[in-house]
């Protein structure tokens, strides 16, 4: 309380040394035009006056308006030297007087002259004021005003957190509904006075606010609606300003509060309830999201997309932790279908790529999640795999844009990287037909099937060589084929060293015929293609059964390999021309 009365004498202390540097101001620029009469009236009509008149037309002076209205110096070091070496011993004696009057209070407190409600009823009203002086302010010194808004409106909430904490004075709800006007008061500030800062101080101190209540019990549904109130106040801020990071700061601030939910190891009550606040939530961000990125240009489009992906992450959170188990797959592919459209009615209302992107993978990540919830396994596998491959080639019948289609296969990844399960199961000790066996066949026939789709499709468009995507596809599809027929002849022969053999002379027998194809029309891709996987047959030889092949495969596997490559001095070779 002390320092809160300390801040309320500092205050009148630079209201009245600022209002008399104003009168010194006004006499000098009257001496300065010479208006005479100005200078003889009374102190009172000096006072009244606004601006001396110009001698020509009459109209206010421009000169002297940047001296009443002016923002301070940038300079702020040297700004405070000035302003202390006039009348320093008059704010010197002052500034004591100040520090003996809060003693005085400090003193009054400690000997209870002041009871518990004086004392916050004397910070009520000294938040009260400051917020009045910083209003008043904020006109002349936009920064300076701002500051004591924020600082007026701290006062009033960490008054009421005593109340709440030491005294116990007051309800929760109280407290909260106060906490709530005054934070308003700074938001109303900030969109009178165009201040971006000021309305993201508003919305930290709104958010602070219910941490500062001390419910005996937790009221989610009642947090969250108050949540609500501040998101839309939040918004509406965003509607007059244009400023639409705030957006971005409110779905932070919806974060914060629902960690607690997911980071719990049991469901914390009112979950059913919560849910739907969660959709209210989405709605709201998706709306708003989606009507900026129709209005705005491309400049701070950023932030548009960045809350976009967040409040969908958030939603599918909720519904993941909160949703009844039987319903989720169902509200997650309902929301799913949600930001599929937004996605492409974006895209053909603006014919802009990012909203479309950004949107698309929200419903991707949803559709994966959907799938997840549904299934496990071997057959959660199968369907990514086919999932991934229909986005892709959906994205080129409907943008009609190859390189966009080529980069959606990228999904794929995803699928290829947790089948290292299906390579080395167990289950290809029983036998060749079950569930692992169909996962690498699936993703060898999808990725090979994307490669020569894409490659077909760039042909058709007169593309000269084969994009790295189609490569990287056809390649990937021919590695998982390789590794369906190694583990198919391991599974059905009982004698590995045949099956090795087998699968060795099928692998020669494929690359010498990609080599001689490439090498007979002058291809690149398929040589080298075609060379690198004679290399891996002939350095599995070397490095690998060499050492554990019995001596009878050993010997068949080199004979047969070994006679293969030199077929290549017999195939694929043109007939030199006889010399004359």
């Amino acid at each position: 309380m002390g320092v809160f009365l300390f801040i309320c004498g500092m205050i009148v202390l630079i209201v009245l040394l600022d209002l008399r540097r104003r009168v010194r101001k006004l006499e000098a620029l009257t001496r300065q035009w010479g208006a005479s009469p100005i200078a003889s009236q009374p102190p009172t009509a000096v006072t009244t006056q606004v601006s001396p008149m110009s001698p020509t037309t009459g109209a206010p002076s421009p000169a002297v308006r940047p001296a009443l209205s002016a923002e301070p110096s940038s300079d702020l070091l040297h700004k405070f030297a000035v302003w202390l070496k006039d009348d320093w011993l008059l704010k010197l004696g002052a500034f004591l007087i100040l520090i003996g009057f809060g003693w005085l209070v400090t003193y009054a407190f400690l000997h209870d002259w002041i009871g518990p409600m004086g004392r916050i009823t004397l910070g009520m009203v000294a938040g009260t004021l400051i917020l009045m002086f910083g209003w008043w302010r904020i006109r002349t010194f936009l920064h300076q005003g701002s500051v004591f808004l924020v600082l007026g409106s701290t006062t009033i909430l960490v008054t009421l957190f005593a109340a709440r904490e030491v005294y116990d004075f007051f309800t929760p709800f109280t407290v909260l509904a106060v906490m709530f006007l005054s934070t308003a008061f700074v938001a109303m500030a900030s969109v009178r006075f165009r201040t971006p800062a000021l309305s993201l101080l508003s919305l930290a101190l709104a958010g602070v606010a219910p941490l500062l209540t001390r419910m005996p019990k937790p009221d989610y549904p009642a947090l969250f609606l108050y949540l609500l109130v501040v998101v839309l106040g939040a918004l509406w801020i965003v509607v007059l300003t244009r400023r639409r990071e705030l957006t971005t700061a409110a779905l932070v601030l919806i974060t914060f509060y629902s960690m607690p939910h997911f980071l719990a190891s049991a469901s914390l009550p009112d979950q059913d309830v919560l849910l739907i606040f969660a959709y209210a939530f989405a709605a709201v961000f998706f709306i708003a999201n989606t009507l900026g990125v129709l209005k705005s240009q491309e400049q701070g489009i950023e932030v548009d997309l960045v809350t976009a992906a967040g409040s969908g992450m958030l939603l599918l959170a909720w519904i993941v932790h909160a949703a009844q188990d039987e319903w989720k797959s169902l509200i997650i592919a309902a929301w799913m279908i949600v930001y599929t459209v937004g996605a492409f009615a974006i895209f053909r209302i603006t014919r802009r790529r990012q909203p479309m992107y950004v949107y698309a993978c929200v419903a991707i990540v949803m559709l994966a999640a959907a799938t997840a919830v549904e299934l496990e396994g071997a057959a959660l596998m199968i369907t990514y795999t086919v999932e991934c491959s229909i986005i892709s080639l959906l994205a080129y019948l409907i943008l009609r844009d190859l390189s966009i289609a080529e980069r959606l296969s990228c999904l794929l990844i995803g699928p290829a990287l947790f089948s290292y399960k299906n390579i080395f199961s167990r289950a290809w000790k029983t036998g060749v037909i079950h569930e692992d066996f169909f996962v690498l066949l699936v993703l060898a026939m999808a990725l090979s099937f994307l490669g020569s789709f894409f490659w077909l499709k760039g042909r058709e468009r007169g593309a000269g060589h084969i994009s790295d995507y189609n490569l990287i596809l056809l390649v990937a599809g021919s590695a998982y084929a390789y590794l369906l027929m190694w583990r198919s002849f391991h599974a059905v022969l009982a004698d590995g060293d045949v099956a090795s053999m087998i699968a060795l002379v099928g692998y020669t027998i494929i690359g010498l015929s990609v080599y001689i194809y490439g090498r007979t029309h002058e291809v690149k891709i398929p040589r080298i293609y075609g060379a690198v996987l004679l290399g891996i047959v002939v350095g599995r030889l070397l490095i690998v059964e060499v050492w554990s092949m019995e001596l009878t495969g050993r010997i068949i596997t080199f004979f047969l390999v070994g006679a293969l490559l030199v077929s290549t001095a017999f195939l694929g070779r043109k007939k030199a021309s006889p010399t004359t």
